[in-house]
């Protein structure tokens, strides 16, 4: 092992791996150029602390901890994901005991996990190439790629929200990198933080690490064998389960157009280019690469997790069965090779963009990130593309929805039009963590939970079906309906007609008492 080499503000550590040297540099300057990276992700790809995941499923839990008297009527949705998750717990006990308030902490966190993500990505990328160049290349389109979508599985490289998906996928990137230098111990430190973050995307991750493994030792016989037993052992499951009767209205919700991305039927020839397209870069990455090297193994190993996540659900995930794999989710195991992938050609980008040709690489760089802003300015319209804490909100549904917090009771439960959300002017808002009070069905993310925990399939139905059209039903129509069911607040499409009072309204939505 070569002596640590010390330089005037900088540790290198030189590490030896049978036989294979890999310098390993986390200096000052280093982590001072992650922390301008940060900013410049908050900059480009924005900051939405109440939308999508986080609005309808993870803030919504934080603040049930925090708060045990929000959300009485529909805490099934919001209790669902939390028992699986120490995110909403662990997070409300740092808020509650620091006394940090929600949106402050929310906003630390988003900047704290983005810039663990960029460290996790620097630290992998030097354990991929010797070239500093080409790490902070690799680094650098990770950022300017932070939210780009993985294929059709409604996941990004990194929400442009704090989430559990947040934390678990710079921890699954600091266990792959354990991996690769074999430092058991912290891989089963990562790993289990992962666990404990995101149960779902740790078991992804389970099979990542288990067949980098295997690929790194060069045992192929026991490849074929572990990718053989992952399609055998979902076969078994598909079996056993393809039968078992599932809870009313769970299929209806697997059926929503929203869910296309479970299976991949469902799924358009353009998204399925995001499978076929990075694995073949890969093979061809492979091809190009010594074996035994970093970028063969892990190339490779991208190819059998992929393939076989694929093959399995194009024979075992079907609409009419078996919804037991439709839960798991398998096409997520996507996300870990998205990130590989973004790493290696931000290095090869790097290789044959270098030197005399450095100003086309700063344009493509300069490029793809004023792309991704264009994207995320189209999907957040009407938002501010940073919603700063405690700035006035821009979107007319969270001012809607700001004002029922200020001034309706605690306990007042909601009913909107199931569809509201997909207005042009809603932004994925989630109404039950910006208003803090409850709604008899949140057509935002309510139906997704469903579709991962089916005991919910009852509840979810019995209140799309009494909201279904409300913006169009008469008010005779609406008390008649919505009264037994403890409905006290209706949320109404500007569009609606109604004699009820309505204390708020604005050019999208009215806030209405029902008598």
């Amino acid at each position: 092992m070569s002596s640590p080499a010390l330089e005037t503000g900088v540790s290198t550590v030189v590490l030896e791996n049978k036989g294979t040297s890999a310098v390993l540099a986390l200096s000052k300057s280093n982590v001072a150029r992650v922390v301008l990276l940060t900013f410049f992700v908050l900059f480009i790809h924005g900051y939405h602390p109440f939308s999508d995941d986080a609005g309808g499923i993870y803030v919504p839990g934080i603040e049930k901890m925090m708060n045990p008297h929000l959300f009485g009527p529909d805490a099934s949705f919001i209790l669902a994901h939390s028992r699986f998750s120490i995110f909403s717990r662990v997070f409300a006990e740092i808020l509650t005991v620091l006394h940090i308030p929600l949106e402050v902490g929310l906003f630390v966190s988003y900047l704290f996990t983005s810039f663990a993500f960029l460290l996790g990505c620097l630290r992998l990328s030097q354990r991929i190439f010797r070239d500093v160049t080409l790490q902070w290349g690799s680094t650098l389109l990770a950022a300017a790629l932070f939210t780009l979508p993985v294929a059709a599985t409604a996941l990004f490289i990194m929400d442009p929200d704090p989430t559990a998906r947040s934390f678990s996928t710079p921890l699954s990137i600091f266990a792959l990198v354990a991996c690769m230098d074999r430092r058991w111990k912290q891989l089963a430190f990562w790993f289990l933080l992962t666990v404990a973050m995101h149960p779902l995307m740790a078991a992804h991750l389970a099979c990542f690490l288990v067949i980098y493994a295997i690929v790194s030792m060069q045992r192929w016989r026991w490849l074929a064998v572990a990718c053989t037993a992952g399609f055998v052992g979902c076969a078994i499951i598909y079996l056993v389960t393809i039968h078992t009767p599932v809870p009313d209205g769970y299929v209806q919700s697997l059926l929503m157009p929203e869910h296309g991305y479970l299976f991949l039927s469902r799924w358009h020839w353009y998204e399925r280019i995001g499978i076929v397209m990075p694995l073949l870069l890969m093979l061809l990455a492979a091809l190009r690469t010594r074996p035994g090297s970093p970028v063969f193994n892990l190339c490779i190993t991208c190819i059998a997790v992929g393939s076989v996540a694929t093959l399995c659900s194009v024979c075992f995930v079907h609409m009419d069965g078996s919804y037991f794999l439709v839960r798991i989710q398998l096409m997520r195991s996507l996300q870990v090779i998205y990130v590989v992938g973004v790493l290696l050609l931000g290095g090869f980008l790097a290789k044959y963009l270098g030197g005399q040709r450095a100003g086309l690489g700063a344009l493509l760089l300069v490029l793809i990130s004023g792309g991704m802003f264009f994207i995320q300015e189209q999907a957040y319209t009407t938002s501010a593309h940073i919603e700063w804490p405690f700035a006035a909100p821009k979107n007319p549904w969270e001012q809607a929805f700001v004002w029922i917090r200020l001034y309706t009771p605690q306990n007042a439960v909601f009913a909107a039009d199931p569809d509201y959300y997909k207005s042009d002017t809603e932004d994925d808002q989630g109404f039950r963590t910006i208003s803090e009070r409850s709604i008899l069905m949140d057509g935002l993310k309510d139906e997704g939970s469903v579709t991962i925990f089916p005991e919910l399939g009852p509840e979810w139905k019995r209140g799309r079906n009494l909201e279904l059209g409300l913006d169009h039903m008469s008010d005779e129509e609406r008390l008649r309906k919505l009264k037994p069911v403890g409905v006290t607040w209706l949320l109404l499409g500007s569009h609606a007609t109604t004699h009820f009072d309505c204390p708020y309204r604005n050019y999208v939505v009215f806030v209405c008492r029902l008598p």
